[in-house]
């Protein structure tokens, strides 16, 4: 009698870029023949794939595994291995916080899961044979079938005083142009219609491979590709935003009009202990330079509060700055001193009272912006893909290419039934603006009696 493969679920903690690594985990797993679930209750082994940036996530990330283990010691499943960053940062804090844990690699150690699950079950299975770096990866994407993230580099060279990442993944590595484009052909192959570009820094991509950044003939030979419907860039930063990739963003047919930009400040003090580039003025040109060239983008940026050092006159400044640029979307976080980075031990420290009120300020303040900005859109039509129906609210959960998955608001399209919409690109015209999502109504063309029939316009390329 046969005996049945091995189950393995794999849990991803984290961004978009832990995603990735899971979703590659996923693939080693799969190409050594063991069998994959997202029932937790049918894994024989759990694969958790952790974050170790912030102080926030490390104390989640741990209470999630300690639930997981609880599962381990109810003979729910075999073993547990945690992988991931939080792994490479603090290994032994894992191993101590979590007993039941059996295992733990690090950040570009997911290529040997495979083999570690084989040691802990015992199975007999075929394993994909490893020598040295693994020459490609396979991966199983599983976000909803219409986009997927592709991480174009690894690591980081900046040194911003308030990040762990430099030394928990190391220097940029960035992938070569060739492997990204097969990729991104194969994504679309399969149905993606919304490729989205992630790094630490995606505008310093190529820099170590070409000697220059490479991200702007990137977009241009993706923009080639057929079936991709959108492009969209995520963790650009500022300095290095350059004319070049303005430029290919605004000539591309695909590229969406949003850019994600992480400021985290607008003073020049807080900013140079942060050991950030460009300034106030900077960001401002910046700003204007996008929105020249392309009227209609928007443009979310983070900030970061309650930086040591940081006064009521450096927040007024950052205040009037965020009044003044009116950005479309916007994060606010309170400072966190992380072990091992520069910023740890700096003198000045703000109380976390203060920080916490001043980023409820700051919110406060973009959401009235945010307000106004989408008021823009009332009366006017959108293309949106259908991405989650609420029949309990009756209305579809939707996305036009001015938000990015997961982290923007999204446009709330009234409908009276499911008619097998979800992944569809259809257009929808907004009615109403709230401070952070949109409410719309499908586009009926003459002769069509109702939403129901829109099934036959869509986009039907996935």
């Amino acid at each position: 009698m046969k005996k049945s493969p091995i189950r393995c679920a794999v849990v991803s903690l984290g961004c978009p870029k832990n995603l990735v690594d899971s979703e590659e985990t996923l693939g080693w797993l799969a190409q050594s023949d063991f069998a994959i679930t997202t029932d937790l209750d049918l894994a024989d082994v759990i694969i958790v794939n952790t974050c170790g940036f912030l102080k926030a996530a490390i104390e989640e990330n741990l209470q999630q595994l300690k639930s997981l283990a609880k599962r381990k010691k109810q003979g729910k499943c075999k073993a547990i291995i945690a992988i991931g960053c939080l792994v490479s940062r603090f290994p032994e804090l894992v191993k101590n916080a979590v007993p039941e844990v059996d295992a733990c690699l690090g950040v570009g150690e997911y290529h040997k899961v495979p083999q570690l699950v084989a040691q802990l079950t015992g199975s007999n299975g075929r394993v994909q044979e490893i020598l040295g770096e693994p020459p490609y990866k396979p991966r199983i994407v599983s976000t909803p079938r219409w986009y997927a993230y592709m991480k174009i580099a690894e690591g980081c060279d900046r040194t911003c005083t308030f990040c762990a990442i430099p030394f928990i993944r190391g220097k940029q590595k960035s992938r070569p142009m060739e492997d990204l484009l097969a990729e991104a052909k194969a994504l679309a192959e399969q149905g993606v219609q919304e490729i989205i570009l992630i790094a630490q820094d995606t505008t310093r991509y190529g820099v170590d491979l070409y000697g220059k950044p490479m991200l702007p003939e990137l977009i241009r030979q993706i923009d080639q590709l057929d079936g991709l419907k959108w492009l969209r860039l995520l963790y650009c930063y500022p300095t290095a935003v350059s004319q070049r990739l303005i430029e290919a963003m605004a000539e591309s047919e695909k590229v969406a009009h949003y850019i994600d930009i992480p400021l985290q400040h607008s003073h020049i003090d807080i900013l140079r202990a942060m050991q950030r580039g460009g300034d106030d003025q900077t960001y401002a040109r910046l700003i204007e330079r996008l929105r020249s060239a392309i009227p209609d983008i928007a443009i979310r940026t983070t900030f970061i509060v309650g930086f040591p050092g940081e006064t009521d006159k450096h927040f007024e400044h950052l205040l009037k700055f965020v009044k003044a640029m009116r950005f479309d979307r916007l994060g606010v976080f309170t400072f966190s001193p992380e072990e091992g980075t520069p910023a740890f031990q700096l003198a000045n420290q703000v109380p976390k009272k203060v920080a916490e009120e001043r980023r409820h300020l700051l919110l406060s303040t973009q959401r009235e912006i945010s307000l106004q900005r989408n008021k823009n859109f009332v009366g006017k039509s959108l293309e949106v893909v259908i991405e989650r129906w609420d029949g309990s609210k009756g209305f579809y959960e939707a996305r036009s290419q001015y938000e990015a998955p997961e982290i923007d608001g999204v446009v709330k399209v009234k409908a009276h039934s499911t008619d097998g919409l979800l992944g569809k690109f259809v257009n929808v015209k907004v009615t109403k603006a709230l401070h952070y999502d949109l409410v719309a109504e499908f586009v009926v063309e003459r002769g069509q009696r109702d939403d129901r029939k829109i099934e036959f316009r869509a986009n039907d390329r996935i």
